[in-house]
């Protein structure tokens, strides 16, 4: 996120880190970068880095989830996978410690380079992370803390209701930008529909699954020294491949599809690939109507939200 958290302040944030993680921690900045989550860098005694994570966890079957989720990463490496970067538990050995609404996890600083979501990687680069994800993908799932995926689109309910009440003519309430979500949806209102409709007929299925990471795209993936490193395991699930491999495959040239066959003895739907594309489409819509419409002002983050909702609703709509 653009902005920090008004309700979790540096300090409280610090605090926090000093208790679980490391006393010695000095200071904290908060990183602009993602979405969803907030992120800060801690400095410590003898220059010790951390990057501190802060995730929305309004009840305790959210911390539950990501705490699952977070615990990946660590199983992971321990099976032999080390392009897996996560959270490390804290001296109470729990990987997350709730603040509030907030849950907060520290991992240790990675150095290297991080790119942005849409960018695209060269050949030497893509197939570096598709054999990550081979290795990933290859481990028992079920010897680590990896939750199944839900088959339900994230954020449909809300999604659904805000097209209900566009299509009754009844603006969307909540905070300054709710009017120009609503003139959005009402004008892409039809292509969201069969959109949604497309999704409900071919929702993932009960066959094969994985462990996945969710989203590995160039603005998770850090290359280091020692290659590519995944990082942001929030969305870490028991999945089909192509819910990892399309993002892949949509930021380079090389021939995903036939790497990982090469790679597993596994080849990947090229179509199921295209519908998962379609559903993070949705997926997005529905996050970025609801926050938006119920944002209190306008700022980085919403401006940056509202400018995605525009160009995702205008690809649903071609």
């Amino acid at each position: 996120m653009q902005s920090p958290p008004r309700d979790l302040p540096d300090a409280d944030v610090l605090d926090v880190v000093r208790r679980g993680w490391d006393a010695t921690a000095l200071s904290l900045t908060h990183l602009p970068v993602g979405y969803g989550s907030h992120h800060w860098a801690a400095t410590a005694a003898a220059g010790r880095r951390w990057f501190v994570t802060a995730d929305a966890t309004p009840d305790d079957g959210a911390v539950e989830a990501l705490a699952a989720a977070y615990g990946v990463p660590a199983a992971a490496r321990a099976h032999g996978v080390d392009g897996a970067h996560g959270p490390v538990a804290a001296a109470d050995g729990a990987l997350l410690h709730r603040h509030g609404a907030w849950s907060v996890s520290v991992q240790p600083w990675l150095d290297g380079g991080a790119g942005g979501f849409s960018d695209r990687w060269p050949d030497a680069t893509a197939e570096a992370v598709v054999r990550l994800l081979a290795d990933l993908h290859m481990l028992h799932a079920a010897s680590t803390p990896a939750r199944p995926e839900d088959p339900a689109l994230p954020g449909v309910d809300g999604l659904v209701a805000a097209l209900d009440r566009c299509e009754r003519d009844e603006p969307l309430t909540g905070g300054p930008l709710a009017g120009v979500v609503t003139g959005l949806l009402r004008r892409h209102a039809a292509a969201v529909r069969e959109a949604l409709r497309e999704d409900a007929a071919d929702l993932p299925g009960p066959g094969a699954t994985v462990l996945t990471h969710g989203e590995p795209h160039p603005g998770n993936v850090v290359v280091t020294a020692d290659g590519p490193v995944l990082v942001d395991w929030d969305t870490a699930r028991r999945a089909e491949p192509e819910r990892d491999l399309w993002l892949v495959a949509a930021r380079t040239d090389l021939d995903v599809v036939a790497l990982y066959a090469d790679l597993t003895g596994r080849t990947p739907s090229r179509d199921r690939m295209r519908r998962r594309e379609r559903r993070w489409a949705l997926a997005d819509v529905a996050a970025y109507v609801v926050d938006l419409a119920a944002a209190p002002a306008e700022d980085a983050d919403t401006a940056w939200q509202l400018r995605s909702l525009r160009g995702t609703l205008e690809e649903l709509g071609r």
